[in-house]
């Protein structure tokens, strides 16, 4: 039988061109004792270091890129984790290329009051939980704001704090469109109805998730097909990523963020990315083969585990890109 250790060499040699300029164990030893990492003692940043620097190279991480994590989870005047918190949930946020900007920017929409700038005023715990699921899940903060600014306060729909914030929450981790949610919910007074419009719109109908066969459709597909299980199903799906000029793997919504009104037409002209992660016996599979081997629980497991470049893409550590898509 072929051990984990022999299985990682094998990787590591195939992707050796994804390793230059990543994180190496010496180095991310020397950052978990420093006061401006972990704080670590000497044999602990030794054993941690030899745990998690292989992932963190495949994966393309640099020391870099968990200092800018730490600055946003760890501070006070941040998202304001422990120590005990921040070990926990760094690496899988940093092997997922989570932004850090965009998840101290998440954070801020659900701690922030809607008086002051539209946020949903949530409890400190509950607001670091759900801004590391959300970003896990690619949600955008711009359309929570949007979501919720739609249901609650004075030019809201008129629910009520609670159900204006699960609302948006759930809706803003599916990807919905705010003004669809609005106009059909003052058409039908119907939560239901408004959301499966919502998502059904989002970004002119072209988002597409993966269900449980590893084959990506859109939102209208997913009800159909699903019926009233449908938002769960389409929740928990992978989402579709294209290849953009870049040579890295995007969202729609990072498409229209940076290609503005003409990004429709650049989605739909590049590739359906070919995603791959990091499985836990040291191997690269791509979605076809989690579904192959995992069957219908495939899409929990790839959610966990280290993204990689797909089959497509340029490494994530390589030189600098032609044309970058954020």
């Amino acid at each position: 039988m072929v051990t984990r250790a022999l299985a990682c060499a094998v990787v590591a040699a195939a992707l050796r061109p994804l390793l230059i300029g990543a994180v190496q164990p010496k180095e991310l030893e020397a950052w978990l004792v420093s006061p401006q990492g972990f704080g670590m003692s000497q044999p602990e940043a030794e054993s941690l270091a030899s745990q998690q620097w292989h992932t963190l190279t495949l994966c393309g991480i640099e020391v870099k890129d968990l200092q800018a994590l730490k600055n946003v989870m760890f501070d006070t005047k941040g998202m304001g984790l422990d120590m005990v918190q921040l070990r926990k949930e760094i690496f899988p946020l940093a092997e997922q290329h989570v932004s850090p900007v965009k998840l101290g920017t998440m954070y801020t929409a659900l701690t922030s009051s809607y008086t002051i700038s539209g946020g949903l005023a949530l409890p400190k715990a509950q607001a670091q939980e759900t801004a590391i699921t959300m970003l896990k899940s690619r949600a955008e903060p711009d359309e929570l704001y949007a979501l919720y600014k739609v249901m609650y306060g004075y030019s809201g729909l008129g629910f009520d704090k609670t159900t204006a914030q699960r609302t948006a929450i759930s809706l803003a981790i599916a990807g919905a469109d705010a003004n669809t949610f609005k106009t059909t919910y003052q058409q039908s007074k119907n939560i239901v109805l408004a959301q499966n419009a919502a998502v059904a719109a989002e970004l002119s109908g072209l988002v597409r998730r993966y269900a449980k066969d590893a084959k990506p459709y859109t939102a209208s597909e997913f009800q159909k097909y699903y019926g009233n299980d449908w938002f769960s199903e389409w929740s928990a799906g992978p989402m579709e990523l294209h290849v953009s000029s870049d040579h890295r793997a995007h969202t729609a919504s990072q498409f229209a963020r940076h290609y503005g009104a003409n990004w429709q037409t650049k989605y739909q002209a590049s590739a359906e990315a070919t995603q791959k992660r990091l499985a836990s016996d040291g191997k690269v599979y791509t979605m076809l083969e989690y579904q192959s081997y995992y069957g219908n629980s495939w899409q929990t497991l790839w959610s966990a585990s280290p993204e990689l470049p797909c089959s497509q893409c340029a490494p994530f550590v390589a030189a600098a890109p032609i044309d970058v898509v954020v």
